[in-house]
């Protein structure tokens, strides 16, 4: 898909949209399961229709092998493909219809989870996008994800 194709939006755009969605305190971040992962922005490419995200890999989401909890990982993918997926749709909302992951290393805390998100196809109503988290300590290579998202064309509510 050319998204150079779609009104309104940039590269200047999706960095500052980026910014804003994942500021602490944003009406994004206040609470919930995305809020206390602590997500944080690191780079996006409009024109490639690609973004990177880093959590920090904190104690509470451990696992009794002291690896981050794979639900926490799929977690991670659900927000950062997410995101880059609603940023595209906007004003429409979407939801996520699958998602299916591939672990190929523990992360361990003090490691922070490089998600890379890269969208493979952009329908009317279906985006399909893929995913790859690397560690930050070594650049290895420790889970894969793809995921497809439904638009459905509601408009986002504003907040009043």
């Amino acid at each position: 898909m050319n998204f150079n194709e779609l009104p309104g939006l940039s590269q200047t755009q999706m960095e500052e949209w980026y910014h804003q969605a994942v500021t602490p305190n944003s009406s994004r971040l206040r609470e919930g399961a995305i809020a206390k992962l602590e997500p944080k922005f690191v780079s996006c490419d409009f024109q490639a229709g690609e973004a990177v995200m880093e959590y920090e890999a904190l104690e509470w989401e451990l696992n009794p092998q002291s690896m981050v909890h794979g639900g926490i990982i799929i977690t991670g993918f659900d927000t950062s493909l997410g995101m880059l997926c609603h940023y595209y749709a906007y004003p429409n909302v979407l939801t996520t219809v699958s998602l299916s992951s591939t672990f190929v290393r523990p992360i361990r805390m003090g490691d922070t989870m490089v998600f890379h998100s890269k969208i493979k196809s952009f329908g009317r109503s279906l985006v399909t996008l893929e995913g790859k988290v690397y560690l930050k300590s070594t650049g290895e290579l420790a889970a894969t994800a793809t995921a497809t998202f439904k638009i459905l064309h509601h408009k986002v509510k504003t907040e009043i």
